[in-house]
């Protein structure tokens, strides 16, 4: 099945539809302790050192190469973020996408929804010195094929 979706005010043939939440916010009530491979949001050395946010860091970076090509459209990169958060979730443990609650001191899911929110912003972090990369990259080889070019053509000419 084809599905159009819109980007930049054109048609554009999907095969993959936008990834649909399937865990919503407060699901599976209040946690008094994360297990390990839950995401805690917040900030701060707590919630950075926690094991789940370390490996969570390690599949972003994994996927944020490719994730900020500019090849990259803007549907696919919705499914990276929905990848990275399924992986998560089909951790053993399962993993969640947690918040602390400051009053009660319990954590709670945040849902699908805000876990690929958070997952996409994770991936544009530092995108400035990726895309600064790519530019270079690009550039250097569209130097080289201008080369291999003139190389050629100058390989296919008599010598006078």
């Amino acid at each position: 099945m084809i599905i159009y979706l819109m980007e930049n005010g054109r048609k554009v043939n999907s095969l993959h539809p936008p990834p649909r939440p399937k865990i919503l916010a407060g699901m599976g009530g209040p946690i008094k302790n994360p297990n390990k491979n839950d995401v805690l949001s917040g900030r701060g050395g707590g919630v950075n050192g926690h094991c789940g946010n370390q490996r969570y860091r390690i599949l972003v970076n994994s996927m944020k190469t490719e994730y900020l090509d500019p090849r990259t459209r803007k549907m696919e990169k919705t499914h990276f973020a929905a990848k990275i958060v399924r992986t998560v979730r089909q951790s053993t443990p399962p993993g969640r996408f947690l918040k602390l609650d400051p009053d009660t001191g319990m954590w709670h899911e945040i849902g699908d929804k805000a876990a690929c929110r958070k997952t996409g912003q994770a991936l544009r972090e530092n995108s400035s010195e990726f895309r600064s990369c790519w530019r270079k990259t690009l550039a250097l080889a569209e130097a080289e094929d201008d080369e291999r070019k003139l190389h050629a053509e100058s390989a296919k000419k008599p010598e006078a």
